[in-house]
């Protein structure tokens, strides 16, 4: 029946087919698409975005400023200072002048008595008491309170700073005594109240009524707090 169609229509049917060298191209184009899809992932062909930036803002206060070259240290000039020009020592002031009968004074500080007051002195109506005390006393006292008697009255004529009142020969060490000499390096005057320190030698008259021969140094002030370790009082007792 078809082949009858045909011949009627006056024409041959047949399949149309491609040309050969194109049904090829497309055949090798498709399987390069194919191989190509297979060998590189889809992901590849995604162009990835660039990452995020963080930027942090630094306070300009942070920020530590460049080193800056200093100059070298300057080397501080002081104007010299003024040397004070030696100033004198205070002087003491100058004792009083000399009373009438007063010891000499060596250059070593010992006073020697040019005259000698004891034997006078007892002799005065207001030293009753002090004669009959003596009475009493045995030989070496009696020339201990004669050279005590003297010593007051030497003191007071070569020292007129001073108002001796009573003298301890032996405060502040023994004497020594031989015979009539007595020699007291450790002696004691009181004056206003205050000690001082004093030595003295001295030889009491043969009658023991007087001496006849004195020589003495006076010492420092002696501290108040050694006054008692030497019984040595502001004033007597019995005031």
């Amino acid at each position: 029946m078809d082949g009858a169609m045909a011949a009627e229509a006056g024409t041959d049917w047949a399949p149309r087919r491609m040309p050969a060298g194109l049904g090829g191209s497309v055949v090798l184009h498709v399987g390069l698409l194919a191989a190509l899809f297979l060998v590189t992932p889809l992901r590849a062909l995604v162009v990835p975005e660039p990452p995020a930036i963080s930027v942090d803002l630094i306070p300009v206060s942070a920020v530590e400023p460049e080193p800056q070259p200093t100059a070298p240290p300057q080397l501080a000039m002081q104007a010299p200072a003024e040397v004070a020009e030696p100033t004198a020592p205070a002087k003491a002031p100058a004792p009083p002048p000399a009373a009438p009968g007063a010891p000499s004074l060596d250059a070593d500080g010992t006073f020697h008595a040019t005259k000698l007051y004891a034997a006078t002195m007892l002799k005065q109506p207001n030293m009753a008491s002090v004669r009959r005390s003596l009475r009493t006393l045995a030989s070496s006292e009696k020339v201990m309170q004669l050279c005590n008697i003297e010593a007051l009255e030497q003191i007071r004529l070569a020292a007129r700073q001073y108002a001796p009142d009573t003298m301890v020969s032996y405060a502040m060490a023994d004497p020594v005594q031989t015979g009539l000499m007595l020699t007291a390096m450790g002696g004691a005057f009181r004056s206003r109240r205050l000690w001082y320190g004093v030595s003295f030698e001295c030889v009491a008259a043969p009658g023991l009524d007087g001496v006849t021969s004195f020589s003495f140094k006076l010492g420092e002030a002696i501290p108040r707090d050694q006054w008692e370790a030497h019984f040595l009082n502001a004033e007597d007792e019995d005031e």
